[in-house]
């Protein structure tokens, strides 16, 4: 949907991204920011070095620069050497933003890794015993000869 260009690790596009968020701050601001997340896509200007290696540094699994320029030697070296995909876009960050925020309201379960993620999640805090009486349902005794 961002019509993005693969810079790198272009066989990592399927890592699963579960928050997003701007590159937008200084660089201490940022560390503490980004260490608040896990699996993240990070949106920041291609101008930003700083923001992205700092990025880079943490749980970051895809980085997304803006306004088509290209990052710095040293940004893709180390974006490789972790195997993280970093995409250029020609559009602004916030642009950019909206539209990734329309698509996460769009995502199917159809990866492996998604529905993985999903059976993880149910069966460490899904109890269907506990929902079943929260609704105040109850099923019939039935005779079983």
């Amino acid at each position: 949907q961002l019509k993005a260009q693969v810079l790198c690790s272009k066989e990592r596009l399927d890592l699963m991204v579960e928050s997003l968020s701007v590159g937008a701050m200084n660089v201490s601001s940022a560390m503490k920011y980004f260490s608040q997340s896990k699996n993240m896509a990070v949106v920041t200007g291609g101008d930003r070095t700083d923001i992205q290696l700092a990025a880079l540094e943490k749980s970051t699994h895809c980085l997304i620069l803006t306004g088509q320029l290209p990052p710095a030697p040293m940004v893709l070296s180390r974006a490789e050497d972790l195997e993280v995909p970093v995409l250029s876009v020609d559009l602004d960050t916030l642009t950019t933003v909206e539209i990734i925020d329309r698509a996460f309201g769009q995502v199917r379960l159809h990866e492996p890794v998604k529905v993985e993620a999903v059976n993880q999640l149910m069966k460490e805090y899904f109890h269907l015993d506990r929902l079943i009486q929260r609704l105040g349902i109850s099923f019939p005794v039935t005779a079983m000869n």
